[in-house]
This record gives structure tokens, C-alpha cells and sequence, in this order.
């Protein structure tokens, strides 16, 4: 063999045992079942123009808006948002997304009819938001049958009735955030504890008192504000536990602020409009990054600490307390 005709051979080879670096691999397309999925929620919602992409003709739906794709080409997150033309219920189709882990419909004011027990079908959605929208009726016992769920917003709806018991036992749930629905009753017990990053549950007319909870799990926020919520709340506070952000404001609580220990984590607390008694705790003082306070309209007895951790608020935080029997909080210029 000629050397010209070795060589070739080295090079035919070679080549054959290269990876094949010319041209990328098309991603995978959009299966039969998801495309017709989505063009079933389009079609459920009016066919607003914010789907304009969502057609037969393309049917590589995950290049369409509002859509996202694994790397199987399976639609795993649909989002749509500020969109005044959607019109309609949630769709029963969602539920043929089954490889969902996250649905956003937020923003969509003609959004209405109730939260459908069909999605109970998405065995893998981890994030679920319904948020500033005319959804009403209740919160679903089912959707604790989605073991996955790591965030709920059911935020700005117009929900009723009680928040269900079963959502303390989602055990990956991180962040549940309710705010401004009409939701009533009790909070389920066992819901504030566990693995919470973000409790919001403010702006509704939730009653009775805050569950009792001795774990020492770190939480982020915890939001009970603008209820009628009764009782005791000086358990959020347990030594050990790190909290950054207590809004109990608005509600009917009662408990002494005397001796609490305040966590050095806390960056924002409210306790305002209550039946809070008791004097302002010298713990207070060591809070160097607390930075809102907000003690008003309490029944809180003076003198104040006289530290500066304290009086680094100014007046306002401790205004119009005045104990049952006693002496008020001394106002601030006598200090």
C-alpha cells in the first residue's frame, strides 16, 4: 500500500471514530398529547391573542410563548400573566400537561369560575400560582394530593371558606401565600411549623389562635396580619429559631412582650393594633438589623428601655399604648 493510500485510510478512520461535532441535534418535538393540550386551554380561554403563537401550524410548541419545555421536549412550565383578553373558568385541559411542575396564571382578571380538582392530574408540579385574578369558591382538599408541591400562591382571588386542614401535611411545601381572599375559620394546626420558608396569610378573616409550635425549623416570613386571629403568639418567638419577618398586626391577640427573647435574625416586626400588654423588652435593643418596628395601639405599660437599639426607631412605633391600670409608655421627649 502506497503511502498516499495509508494515509486515507488513517483518515477515513478517524473520522469514523470522531463524535460528530458539525451540526447540533434538533430538540425534540412537542408530543401529540401536550400540543393538543394546549391548544385545548386556548380555545377553553377564548383564544386570546396573548396564545397568538399557540397554532397547528406551529407545532413546535415549545418555541411558542408562555411555554417551557424539558429537555425530553415535555411542557413543564406554562406561565401567562397581565393578559386583559383571557376569559373563562381554568381549563379542565391543564390537566393533560402531566409533566407540569409549574403553572403561573397571574394577573388575569377575567379569570373566574373555581380552582378545578382536575389538577390533581399533574402528579409533578412543584410551583402553583393563581394570583390577582376572579377566582372564588374554596380552596380544593385535593391539591394536598400533590405530594410535589414546593410554592402555592393563591394570592388577590375572591376564596372562601376554611384553608384545609390537609395542607399541613404537604411535606415539601416551602411558601404558601393566601393574602387578600375572604378565607375563614381557624389556621389548620401544624401548618405554621414544618419546613415554612414564606407564611402568608394576611387581609383575610381567619379566627382563633395561632397553632402552637415548638419547632425550631428556619423561617423567612410569617404574615397573619389584618385578621381576627385571638390568643397568645409569643411561641413564634422560641429561642433557637431564626425568623426574619412577623407581621401579627391587625388582629385581637393578648399576650405580655415582657420577657420575650427576639431572634437576631429579625430584619421587619409589627405588632400593632392588638391587646399586647406588658412592658418593651430589653431584647429589643440587640435587634441591630431589625429595621421596622411597629408596637402601636397596644396595651403596653412604659418606662422604655432606655437603649438605643430601642429609641433608633423614633416615637412612632410605641404610640397610643396605654396599659389597663398604670402608668402609659412615657413619651419620648421625657426620656
Amino acid at each position: 500500500m502506497t503511502s498516499i493510500s495509508s494515509f486515507l485510510v488513517v483518515l477515513l478512520v478517524a473520522a469514523a471514530a470522531a463524535p460528530a461535532w458539525s451540526s447540533p441535534q434538533p430538540s425534540p418535538r412537542c408530543p401529540p398529547s401536550d400540543l393538543h393540550a394546549l391548544l385545548s386551554v386556548k380555545q377553553s380561554l377564548g383564544n386570546p391573542k396573548t396564545l397568538s403563537t399557540w397554532s397547528q401550524a406551529s407545532a413546535e410548541c415549545c418555541a411558542w410563548d408562555h411555554v417551557r419545555c424539558d429537555e425530553a421536549g415535555r411542557v413543564n412550565n406554562v406561565f401567562i400573566d397581565g393578559a386583559d383578553d383571557v376569559h373563562g373558568q381554568i381549563p379542565s385541559a391543564v390537566a393533560g400537561l402531566t409533566a407540569l411542575m409549574s403553572l403561573s396564571l397571574f394577573r388575569l382578571p377575567g379569570l373566574t369560575g373555581t380552582i378545578p380538582a382536575c389538577l390533581t392530574a399533574l402528579s409533578k408540579l412543584q410551583f402553583l400560582t393563581i394570583s390577582h385574578t376572579n377566582v372564588s369558591g374554596t380552596i380544593p382538599d385535593s391539591l394536598a394530593r400533590l405530594r410535589s408541591l414546593d410554592s402555592v400562591d393563591l394570592s388577590n382571588n375572591k376564596l372562601t371558606g376554611p384553608i384545609p386542614n390537609s395542607f399541613a401535611d404537604l411535606p415539601n411545601l416551602r411558601s404558601l401565600d393566601l393574602r387578600h381572599n375572604q378565607l375563614t375559620g381557624p389556621i389548620p394546626a401544624g401548618l405554621v411549623q414544618g419546613e415554612f420558608r414564606s407564611l402568608i396569610l394576611s387581609y383575610n378573616q381567619l379566627t382563633g389562635p395561632i397553632p402552637r409550635d415548638e419547632a425550631k425549623d428556619e423561617i423567612n416570613t410569617v404574615d397573619l396580619s389584618h385578621n381576627k386571629l385571638t390568643g397568645d403568639a409569643s411561641h413564634l418567638f422560641v429561642q433557637g429559631r431564626p425568623i426574619g419577618k412577623v407581621d401579627l398586626s391587625w388582629n385581637n391577640l393578648d399576650f405580655d412582650l415582657s420577657k420575650l427573647e427576639f431572634p437576631p435574625e429579625l430584619t421587619y416586626l409589627d405588632l400593632s393594633h392588638n391587646r399586647i400588654r406588658g412592658t418593651v423588652p430589653p431584647s429589643l435593643a440587640r435587634l441591630s438589623t431589625l429595621q421596622k418596628l411597629d408596637l402601636s395601639y397596644n396595651l403596653l405599660c412604659g418606662p422604655l428601655p432606655k437603649y438605643h437599639g430601642v429609641m433608633r426607631h423614633g416615637c412612632k412605633p410605641y404610640e397610643h399604648n396605654q396599659c389597663l391600670r398604670g402608668a402609659p409608655i412615657e413619651t419620648c421627649h421625657q426620656l
